[in-house]
């Protein structure tokens, strides 16, 4: 079986605890190489501060500070997978450079480039070197040496340096020297950023000016420079061989210092990859936000010149956020003061084939590091078409998510964030550009020092970090298709659950409040099942009460179990048990009123029910919210039920306290009134119950040992004016995603669902937003009602229905100085889905994706044609998640937009977007609207996917695939 259901959080750990005894056998010296040879390497930093003398700067007669200058070697790194694992290169770029907008903290005088700007060289006539390092000696005696230097030149031996090329097609630089002057750029003049060894003893090196591809001789004649066509004529009397037959021309487009920044060899030597650092300047620098890079794959001949380009893919960076953690008790990570990052800091920085197609890259912002495992065999070759054209508009990069393109598959292996290194070895540092691996286990990892200009020295580290990137296949991912789905006919479907052992799904059906059973024996051919709706007439009987409609189904072991509203929706409801095996009526349980959803424990041991305790529309009668468990472990028949109260966070209660001041509570109720259980997930490890409170913006714990609140968490509200978290606001048949400074929105998630990542529980939200719409209290106006503080930079345009006046916002929210206006405006729902530790501190969310994502799918038809951009937009509802092939997959129903979006959240430092999924005809008004309730079940070792779609009144089945090739 490839997928598993509930049993992923101990699959991961035991993968986790497999590969923690890899790394720990291998640095006590029981090394698994794996076919390795050579050294035994162990866990060791080596400092290189090798004098390149000093410089002196000055301008006119001003003299300015002295600089002692050390040998940069990290630009790049590599070692032959099937070479001795005791010797390893790396490369130097152009020489020390200082930019111009930094070179008075440097060279000590100001305007040092007349204002103008570029970039200072300190050794305008550095010539890069090749390095040959070679490591000996075992554990604490491992030494490292240089064993060779290779000088970088031209044909014949003729001398090359750094400067910037004489381009008049591409992005170039102005070159100064160390008194100031303005430099004449050079035709001879590279900045390597990467190599790689062929097993003839040839070079391939990366340069970030063309960019290019150099081939370089095993002593370090350069004996072609391949550039895109157009720039061939533009390094006429370059001292070395330049072609432009490999290269399309629209890498021309490459940013300053963001040219070819890594490269990489399948170890058959066939296939040479190369990867930019950033996304192109495509139509022009206006793409400073956009998260595509662009990868090329080279065939190369047999004596390892280039042949022919072979493919184009697109790698999508990380966005800022997910490089840092901003939580109530500390930030960490790459952030600017209390900011993220700009997304132009992130970039690709090095990579090494494992395989034909199976790369890993190093992917950083500052001095945060993740090292990813690639897989391009399953991407979209994207070489000669259309995106390749200039004339293409809107551009790949301003497009963002091409919907014709799938991207290259990633999943995190090692982030220097989170992971721990070993001890006595530093923290990663910036420009992490050098990365080879020495065996299963083991890699080098190597910094730019820039020369130690800024005094820093260049760090080699051999790390145990090969185990968590290095597997034996590329990674692959999960994915829906309609044409492997089926849809039966269930009214107003929301809610699903499915019985594997007996082939069934359950379905609640809203408009006839009955639950719909469905035989699923082909879960692609589903038909109504005998009998053919659960007997809840007999669990009316039973509990001697009224019943009103089913709110929640759910299955385990032999059970499956329905909440049941009372008649009288503030009165206490009830969950009736039915046996799997024919349906018959067990017996009821009474619980708290308006019971919303119901689950088992992982062991089928206990029914946990979130009972929501909703007002009556005149706000009357308002019971309270609570948790009901059900305990089933000494039988069915002396079950008991216990009611978890939140009476205690009343304000006289023991713990009111305890209630954080963010916990959203109307002020004509209790806190136990107000407070209304939404939705539920149990931990991984059983011990933790997750339960949301939408209304509130809060999550409740639960300690399943004694049935405790362990505490109430307070989710905060996000700042839809920060760069990644833009919105629609308006609904004017038109995508209009921007960012809004002074406008912010609450989490209030409805779904939820709980994983285990590195032995630590996590829970996910699906942050949906809803307003209180009652007859006798509403707290949902538009933003245009509000009074709205002159300082709140969205002020005017509040004001304005055609800007953001018609935004719903809250009417309670906001007065963050309790002046009677309006500070921060509020809306419902974060539009997101976010990733929470155990502890309740936000360490993921995915920001503006869902509204990117829809929209580059559907266009103006997104947020239901537009018309729920002034609401919550895509309206994420619920979650499901599964594991297939030690990876953690969410899929997330969108109400409103309709369809699935997967998410691998395996690492929530990792999150990437997989797929996302729509049939709806918005002019013929078909296809499946209102996705709710979503769930998981296995038949015949397959898995499938459940959706309840509320508004089309039907129930989608998906066949799920993992990516394998054995599924």
């Amino acid at each position: 079986m490839i997928f598993e259901s509930q049993m992923y959080g101990r699959k991961l750990w035991a993968l986790s605890l497999a590969i923690g005894i890899i790394a720990t056998s291998a640095c006590s010296g029981k090394n698994d190489n794996r076919g390795f040879r050579g050294t035994e390497p162990n866990s060791r930093q080596f400092t290189i501060n090798e004098s390149l003398g000093s410089v002196e700067f000055s301008k006119g007669t001003t003299i300015g500070n002295s600089k002692s200058l050390n040998l940069a070697i990290g630009s790049g790194a590599f070692r032959p997978l099937n070479a001795p694992n005791d010797v390893f290169y790396t490369i130097t770029d152009r020489g020390p450079t200082i930019d111009c907008a930094d070179s008075e903290a440097v060279t000590g005088i100001a305007n040092f480039c007349d204002g103008n700007p570029g970039t200072v060289f300190a050794i305008s006539d550095y010539s890069p070197q090749i390095i040959k390092w070679k490591l000996s000696g075992i554990g604490t005696a491992l030494k490292l040496e240089q064993s060779e230097v290779i000088t970088l030149t031209g044909s014949g031996g003729s001398p090359i340096n750094g400067l910037p090329n004489p381009f008049s097609s591409a992005y170039v630089e102005t070159p100064y020297d160390k008194q100031g002057n303005e430099l004449t750029r050079s035709v001879d003049g590279i900045d390597p950023e990467a190599l790689v060894r062929l097993d003839n003893g040839n070079f391939w090196v990366a340069d970030e000016y063309g960019p290019s591809l150099l081939l370089v001789s095993s002593t370090g004649e350069i004996l072609e420079r391949q550039v895109p066509a157009d720039l061939v004529g533009q390094l006429a009397g370059a001292n070395y061989p330049v072609s432009g037959d490999i290269i399309p021309a629209i890498f021309e487009r490459r940013a300053i210092d963001r040219g070819i920044e890594a490269l990489a060899l399948s170890p058959d030597n066939k296939y040479l990859y190369f990867f930019m650092q950033g996304p192109l300047d495509n139509p022009t620098n206006g793409t400073a936000e956009s998260r595509v890079v662009r990868v090329a794959k080279v065939e190369l001949n047999a004596d390892g010149t280039a042949k022919e380009m072979a493919g184009e893919y697109l790698y999508r960076l990380d966005a800022p956020s997910q490089f840092a953690i901003k939580s109530r008790s500390e930030n960490k990570g790459d952030l600017d003061g209390d900011n993220f990052v700009a997304q132009s800091d992130v970039t690709i920085n090095e990579a090494i084939a494992i395989d034909t197609d199976h790369v890993i890259v190093v992917e950083q912002a500052k001095t945060v590091s993740k090292f990813y495992r690639l897989n391009l065999a399953n991407a979209t070759n994207i070489l000669a078409g259309p995106w390749d054209q200039e004339a293409t508009s809107p551009s790949l990069e301003q497009t963002g998510l091409p919907t014709d393109v799938k991207f290259i598959t990633k999943q995190l292996g090692f982030d220097s964030l989170t992971m721990p290194l070993p001890k006595g070895i530093s923290p990663l540092a910036e420009n992490i550009e050098g990365f080879a691996l020495l065996d299963a286990n083991f890699a080098v990892v190597l910094n730019d020092n820039n020369y130690g200009i800024t005094g820093l020295s260049s760090i080699v580290k051999v790390l145990p970090i090969g185990a968590f990137v290095v597997t034996s296949s590329a990674p692959v991912e999960a994915s829906l298709d309609y044409t492997k789905s089926a849809s039966f006919a269930v009214n107003n479907a929301v809610t699903v659950a499915g019985d594997s052992t007996n082939k069934r799904l359950f379905a609640v059906n809203g408009q006839n409040n009955s639950v719909d059973v469905l035989d699923v024996t082909d879960p692609l051919v589903p038909v109504s099942a005998t009998p053919a709706t659960l007997d809840l007439a007999a669990a009316a009987t039973d509990a001697g009460i009224t019943i009103g409609a089913p709110k929640w189904v759910t299955t385990a072991g032999l059970y499956v179990a329905v909440a049941l509203d009372n008649d009288d929706p503030q009165a206490k409801g009830i969950v009736a048990l039915y046996l799997l095996s024919d349906l018959s009526l067990v017996t009821t349980f009474e619980v708290g009123a308006s019971p919303k959803m119901a689950i088992f424990d992982l062991l089928g041991s206990r029914i946990l029910v979130a009972n929501e305790g909703q007002p009556s529309d005149d706000f009357s009668n308002d019971p309270e919210g609570s948790i009901s468990v059900i305990d089933l472990r000494d039988g069915v028949d002396v079950a008991e039920v216990e009611e978890i109260s939140f009476a205690e966070f009343n304000a006289n209660g023991i713990r009111a306290q305890e209630l954080p001041a963010g916990v959203r509570v109307y002020s004509g109720a209790t806190v136990a009134q107000d407070l209304e259980p939404e939705h539920i997930a149990v931990a991984l490890d059983n011990t933790k119950l997750f339960v949301t409170l939408q209304e509130n913006n809060a999550v409740a714990i639960i300690n399943l040992a004694d049935n405790s609140i362990d505490r109430i968490v307070a989710l905060g509200s996000k700042d839809f004016g920060v760069k990644g978290n833009e919105l629609d606001v308006k609904a004017d048949n038109a995508v209009d995603i921007r960012g809004w400074p002074g406008v912010y929105g609450l989490y209030q998630p409805d779904g939820i669902g709980a994983y285990r990542f590195a032995n630590k529980n996590y829970f996910i939200t699906a942050n949906e937003g809803r307003p209180r719409t009652y007859s006798a209290y509403s707290d949902q106006v538009n933003a245009s009602d509000l009074a709205v503080d002159n300082g709140n930079p969205s002020a005017t345009a509040a004001a304005d229905p055609a800007m953001l006046g018609d935004l719903k916002v809250s009417s309670e929210d906001g007065d963050t100085d309790n002046d009677n206006d309006v500070d921060e405006i509020t809306a419902f729902g974060a539009r997101s889905f976010a990733i929470w530790n155990e502890q309740g501190e936000l360490l993921f969310d995915s920001g503006s994706d869902l509204a990117m994502v829809t929209a580059a799918s559907l266009g103006a038809n997104f947020n239901d044609a537009d018309t729920a951009s002034p609401f919550n937009g895509a309206a994420p509802k619920s979650i499901a998640l599964v594991s297939s092939l030690s990876r953690i997959y969410a899929f997330v129903s969108l109400q409103r937009a309709g369809g699935i979006a997967i998410y691998d959240i395996t690492s929530p430092l990792g999150v990437q977007f997989v797929q996302y999924v729509n049939n709806r005809d918005f002019g013929a008004a078909t296809g499946d609207k209102g996705a709710d309730g979503i769930t998981t079940f296995f038949i015949d070792s397959k898995a499938y996917l459940g959706v309840a779609n509320a508004e089309s009144d039907n129930v989608r089945i998906f066949e799920l695939n993992s990516g394998a090739s054995t599924n």
